[in-house]
């Protein structure tokens, strides 16, 4: 083997996250004391849970450091490799808090006549525009948990790496799909420089909802975090077969 060769081998083998890199991961998160599936990337454990299948399942993009999934969740990537597995707990300080006792509250029964179907233990309401759960029934009452949901619980992770993204063009398109993830990625026409991209709109995403938040969002992502980007520019353009 040549000295070239092996060092292509080392510099692959030594390939680790850093903060700041974008990663695809696959992941599966629950609540540790009852098992209970919050979330998870993979269609197959969701098959296993028996629970009906909807959505998209596909690996994420995440970026340690920036917030894109639980500050917790996120450091536990760091120095991780392609490939690599990893399982580990999140306390709730880590994860959604503690629970507050002073948002579990004691309401009369006669409030939720608006709810529509049987009022039950577990049932989500919404009080004065605060979503809670119901805890108990009894006398006229309901105790009504106005926590978050996931509050005072352990969460149980496992994740795995499945790419490191090195290549621009790779992270310019895993930066659209996490934007505008209704439209096939291949659809958007891209051309880079090496301070500028030019993103055509496919006709498909022009009128989805919110496409130009989308839009001013994916293009402070793409001078944050794709190093020399200066400038991004959009183009939109109409045939008559597309306005037809």
């Amino acid at each position: 083997m040549s000295d070239k060769s092996a060092g292509a081998e080392s510099e692959v083998a030594q390939q680790v996250i850093k903060e700041g890199d974008l990663v695809l991961v696959d992941y599966v998160i629950r609540v540790k004391e009852t098992g209970e599936l919050v979330e998870t990337t993979m269609e197959n454990v969701v098959k296993e849970e028996g629970l009906q299948v909807s959505g998209r399942f596909e690996p994420r993009l995440v970026i340690p450091g920036k917030g894109f999934m639980l500050k917790a969740f996120e450091e536990q990537l760091i120095g991780m490799a392609p490939g690599e597995e990893k399982k580990f707990e999140i306390p709730p300080e880590k994860a959604f808090g503690p629970r507050d006792p002073s948002k579990i509250k004691v309401i009369p029964l006669r409030r939720l006549k608006d709810v529509e179907g049987p009022i039950t233990i577990g049932t989500r309401v919404v009080i004065d525009g605060k979503e809670g759960i119901v805890r108990s029934i009894g006398s006229g009452r309901v105790q009504v948990d106005f926590n978050p949901y996931l509050a005072g619980k352990t969460l149980d992770c496992y994740v795995k790496v499945v790419k490191i993204l090195t290549d621009k063009s790779e992270k310019v398109k895993a930066l659209i799909h996490y934007r505008i993830p209704d439209v096939e990625v291949e659809k958007f026409k891209i051309r880079t420089t090496k301070s500028s991209i030019t993103i055509q709109i496919p006709d498909e995403a022009i009128l989805l909802p919110a496409i130009q938040v989308a839009k001013r969002a994916l293009a402070r992502d793409l001078m944050e975090y794709i190093e020399g980007i200066e400038k991004v520019t959009f183009s939109e353009v109409f045939t008559k077969q597309s306005l037809q």
